[in-house]
C-alpha cells in the first residue's frame, strides 16, 4: 500500500508540473553560474561577475541561495498539497474504500501507508530539487554549501506536519477539492498565528483572546515558522539583523498537535462503516 501510495503521487500531473519547474529551474542555473579561472574569488551569473562577498560585507552565494530558498519553499508546499489532498478522498470513494479494506491491514496501518506513501512521493521531488540545485552551485560556482542541502530536511519534516491536517480534512470532507481550499485556509491562519504580535492582537485588545490566539498557535502544527527557520539554516544576511536566529523550537511544539493530528484521524477513519 505504501509502494502504490508513492507511485500514485508520483503520477499525478500536479508533482509531474512541479518536477518540469524545478528541472527548468537547475538548468537555468546550471546554463547561467560559471567560476572564473582567473578570480577564485567572485562567481559569474549569466556572464556577470559578481563577488563572493559584496561591498556591503555579505555573502553573495548565501543570498542568492537564500532568496531562491524563499520564493520556492512556499511553492513547494503549495504544489504538494495539490499533489496529495485528493488520495484521502479517493480511497474513500466507494468501491476503492472496499477494495482497500479487504486488504490485510488494520485501519490504522491502510491510513498512515497512505498519508506516509503521499509524503514520500513529495519528499523524493524535493530530493531532486535541492541536490540538483546544491550540486550546481558545487560543480559550476565551487560552493558546496550544506545549509542548503540540509534545509532539504527541515522542509520536508514541516511538510510531514501538514500533512496531518491535509489528511483530517480529507478524511472529514471526502472532497479532494474542499481538503484543498481548507487547507490552504490553513497555510493562511499559521501565517496569521505566526505574526499575531503584529496583526491579530491589535483587532481587539482583549487578553482572553489574546490567550486563546496563543492556545491555537501552540495546538496547531507551526507551518510558517517551520518554513522559515528552514530558510535561517542557510545564512543570515545583514539586512536580516533583526530577524530571529534558527531555532529548533517550531518543529518541535508541532511534533505534538501532528501526532494528535494522525491519533485523531486513525480514530475517526477506524469508526466510520463503509
Amino acid at each position: 500500500m505504501f509502494r502504490y501510495t508513492v507511485e500514485e503521487v508520483l503520477r499525478r500531473g500536479t508533482l509531474l508540473f512541479y518536477f518540469i519547474i524545478a528541472s527548468i529551474i537547475i538548468l537555468i542555473l546550471a546554463l547561467g553560474i560559471g567560476h572564473p579561472v582567473n578570480d577564485p574569488d567572485a562567481i559569474t551569473l549569466f556572464g556577470s561577475p559578481i563577488p563572493r562577498v559584496s561591498e556591503q560585507g555579505f555573502n553573495m552565494i548565501e543570498f542568492l541561495l537564500i532568496q531562491l530558498h524563499s520564493l520556492s519553499i512556499f511553492w513547494i508546499i503549495i504544489l504538494g498539497m495539490f499533489g496529495v489532498a485528493g488520495l484521502v478522498p479517493s480511497m474513500l470513494e466507494k468501491g476503492m474504500v472496499d477494495l482497500f479494506l479487504s486488504k490485510p491491514l488494520n485501519r490504522a496501518e491502510l491510513l498512515m501507508a497512505r498519508a506516509f506513501g503521499a509524503v514520500t512521493g513529495i519528499a523524493l521531488n524535493l530530493l531532486y530539487f535541492f541536490v540538483g540545485v546544491w550540486l550546481v552551485f558545487g560543480l559550476k560556482a565551487g560552493v558546496w554549501h550544506w545549509g542548503f542541502l540540509s534545509s532539504m530536511l527541515y522542509v520536508i519534516y514541516a511538510f510531514i506536519c501538514f500533512s496531518s491536517v491535509i489528511t483530517i480534512l480529507g478524511l472529514i470532507t471526502r472532497s479532494a477539492s474542499i481538503s484543498i481550499m481548507l487547507s490552504f485556509i490553513y497555510t493562511i491562519i499559521s501565517w496569521g498565528l505566526e505574526l499575531r504580535e503584529h496583526g491579530l492582537y491589535r483587532l481587539w485588545d482583549n487578553v482572553v483572546y489574546q490567550r486563546f490566539l496563543d492556545t491555537l498557535y501552540y495546538l496547531t502544527p507551526q507551518l510558517n515558522a517551520m518554513l522559515d527557520n528552514s530558510t535561517r539554516v542557510i545564512g543570515k544576511l545583514p539586512m536580516m539583523m533583526n530577524v530571529p536566529d534558527f531555532t529548533f523550537m517550531p518543529f518541535l511544539y508541532s511534533f505534538f498537535p501532528t501526532c494528535f493530528l494522525f491519533g485523531l484521524s486513525i480514530w475517526y477513519f477506524s469508526r466510520q462503516d463503509f
